[in-house]
This record gives structure tokens, sequence and C-alpha cells, in this order.
């Protein structure tokens, strides 16, 4: 199938009208002056410009930063305070004797060994079992 093609001759402006060109004239614009911190002195060095860029720029991070390090300080010795009452709190109330030591140690003995002869007697069971079975 076949397109038709339309030929179609451009449109242009009449060459006898022609529009003014009109120039204004723009004062410029001077930028406004964020900061009015001026220099206290001249500076000729470039070492000089350096430093006072450096400690300009100290000067600021530390006032910027200042509340953080209070805050900081503050949690700092709050948590010292927490660990101080937690440490307190969790202290033995006195030492032990030797014979209470002893005794203490061999009543925990005791009930481990009881639940590894538990253990041991369930698996004597389930073998015992298996026996059986296989005898049968």
């Amino acid at each position: 199938m076949r397109r038709r093609i339309n030929h179609k001759k451009p449109i242009s402006a009449p060459a006898s009208v022609s529009t003014p060109v009109v120039v204004e004239v723009v004062e410029p614009i001077e930028p406004e002056v964020v900061e009015e911190d001026i220099m206290p002195f001249v500076l000729k060095n470039e070492e000089e410009i350096i430093n006072y860029i450096k400690d300009k720029a100290v000067k600021a991070t530390l006032t910027s930063l200042t509340p953080l390090l209070e805050k900081l300080e503050q949690a700092v010795q709050e948590h010292q305070a927490y660990q101080a009452n937690a440490a307190a709190a969790t202290a033995e109330p006195a030492p032990m004797d030797y014979e209470a030591q002893l005794k203490k140690l061999q009543e925990s003995s005791m009930v481990k060994v009881k639940e590894k002869e538990l253990k041991i007697a369930e698996r004597m069971n389930k073998l015992q079992v298996r026996f059986a079975n296989i005898r049968k």
C-alpha cells in the first residue's frame, strides 16, 4: 500500500515587513554583600591568606560544634552515673567462706550429674526398645 505524499509550499513571511529591534539599557546589578566580615588587615602573602582562611574555618567549626560537644559531655556523665549505679546493684553481698563455696559448688555439680544421668537413662531406654524390636 502506497502513501500519498503531499507537496505543499512552505509559507514564508512577507519580505517587506520587518520588525524593529528594541535595545534596552540594563544597569548591572551589584551582588549583595552576604557577609560583612571585612579583613582587619591587608594580606600580601599566600601563606598569610591560607592561615587566615584556616583560622576562620576552625573558629566557625568550633562555634557550630559547641552545642554538640555539650550534649556529648552530658551523655557521657549520664552513662557513667548509670554504670556506677549498675555496679553498686550487682555487687556481691558478702564474700563467702571456703565451706559455703564448697557446698554451693557440690550442689551445682550434683544437679549437673543428675541431668546427665537422666539423659543416659533415656538413651538406654531407646536402645532397649530398638533391640526388642529387632528380636521380634
